[in-house]
């Protein structure tokens, strides 16, 4: 039984180890995504007195854009000073953005969105659904990882302190890994829980969970009275601060969304509903009032984030964040240097576990590659952004270590076929 389980340890976390550290050092970056999209934004210079109105923004901003309905340009998201750290972003379904300051001014020059990146490949891969679904199931290879190490090190409590720094370099990473492995355990299996949940959970139709559920009302091209709907939906929930209005034109609706502050359930799950074409309340969802599942599946993303209480947890959920991705890669060369000793091959034995294994990999590397590439197309980052040139030497970086891989996977074989 020890054996079977110690297997299980070993090829979940070899097996899923380059996902998961791609994931963990996303997730690490994403926590401060309001702060790096303010960096990349290279400031704000509006006067102070300044203030623009909701309707002023959105007409302001639309006019910027040109939209083009059949090509998907219509209307998405306009997100709110409160959520971008001081200016407005309109957003079209085509993907198409224009931000402004408070004065209405255009903010002019390269606008990478690196914080969407982050966001997006920590969460989706780049890949919609089914990307969450992936994401997901990595995280149940990780609650397999970290539950089979567990009962494969029952002397916890002696290797809370032991880290045996004079011996052989392997029992350093060894007794290293094991003892971030034990002082980590609790937010490892809290991350790897709320991440599984969230990225499988799409999978089940929970309606109780989806906010205020209304029927279609007429269709609309601009909705009227926005500014009327953020003060209404202040009223409608006290200690309301919405972050963002998010349009559905098809179906006529508009829906303000927003955090209620000290509360866990708060992170953009308060919604209140109008009627696009009249300003007509339609519904108001209030996350506090939840109960059994679908107060359990609210609370899933900011105890995931740790954006529940402050800067001080952002930064603890960073750091452990962080020190996730030095556990698991202690874990891999722990694994590589063995497989290479004993067995002089990184594969495991048996044709299909080496096809599979080596698959997942390069699956691994791949995805990781592929979604830096197109992001970096996508947003068509200048060239002489700082951000731009991070991401294009990262994916410089991960394509060189693709090919060593490749060709010394390549040069075995010819040996060994000699």
């Amino acid at each position: 039984m020890k054996a079977l389980i110690h297997r299980l340890h070993v090829w979940c976390g070899a097996g899923a180890g380059l996902f998961i550290l791609l994931l963990c050092l996303s997730g690490s970056l994403a926590v401060f995504r309001l702060e790096i999209s303010q960096w990349v934004a290279g400031g704000l210079n509006a006067p102070a007195n300044c203030t623009l109105a909701a309707d002023s923004a959105l007409t302001t901003l639309r006019s910027r854009l040109q939209e083009a309905p059949d090509n998907g340009g219509l209307l998405r998201r306009l997100s709110l000073p409160e959520l971008t750290g001081g200016y407005w972003e309109l957003r079209l379904a085509n993907g198409e953005r224009a931000q402004a300051d408070l004065c209405g001014n255009a903010l002019q020059g390269p606008r990478s969105q690196t914080a969407d990146f982050l966001v997006n490949l920590h969460t989706r891969l780049f890949m919609g659904k089914a990307g969450r679904w992936i994401v997901g199931l990595f995280g149940v290879l990780m609650l397999l990882s970290l539950l089979s190490g567990v009962l494969l090190h029952r002397k916890l409590l002696r290797q809370l302190f032991t880290l045996r720094t004079g011996k052989s370099p392997r029992l350093v990473r060894s007794d290293g890994h094991k003892l971030l492995g034990i002082w980590l355990l609790p937010f490892l299996l809290l991350s790897a829980f709320s991440g599984a949940w969230l990225g499988l959970s799409t999978l089940v139709a929970t309606a109780e969970i989806k906010g205020v559920q209304a029927a279609a009302t007429p269709a609309y091209t601009t909705p009227a009275g926005l500014e009327q709907m953020l003060d209404d939906a202040r009223k409608q929930l006290p200690g309301l601060v919405p972050v963002f209005i998010d349009f559905f034109p098809d179906k006529g609706h508009v829906s303000v969304r927003g955090n209620l502050p000290g509360h866990l359930v708060q992170r953009y799950s308060a919604e209140v509903l109008y009627a696009g074409h009249s300003g007509v309340l339609l519904g108001v969802h209030d996350p506090r009032q939840l109960e059994g599942l679908g107060w359990w599946h609210q609370a899933m993303m900011p105890l995931h984030l740790g954006d529940w209480s402050g800067m001080s947890l952002r930064w603890l959920y960073a750091v452990l964040g962080l020190a996730c991705c030095v556990l698991t890669w202690l874990g891999l060369w722990l694994w590589a240097d063995r497989r290479l000793k004993v067995a002089g091959n990184l594969l495991p034995r048996g044709r299909l576990a080496r096809w599979v294994f080596t698959a997942g990999v390069s699956t691994a590397l791949l995805t990781a590659l592929g979604t830096i590439l197109f992001w970096r197309i996508k947003y068509n980052a200048a060239g002489n952004d700082l951000s731009a040139w991070l991401i294009t030497s990262a994916a410089t970086a991960l394509s060189g270590l693709l090919l060593v891989y490749l060709w010394r996977r390549a040069k075995r074989s010819r040996q060994n076929m000699h």
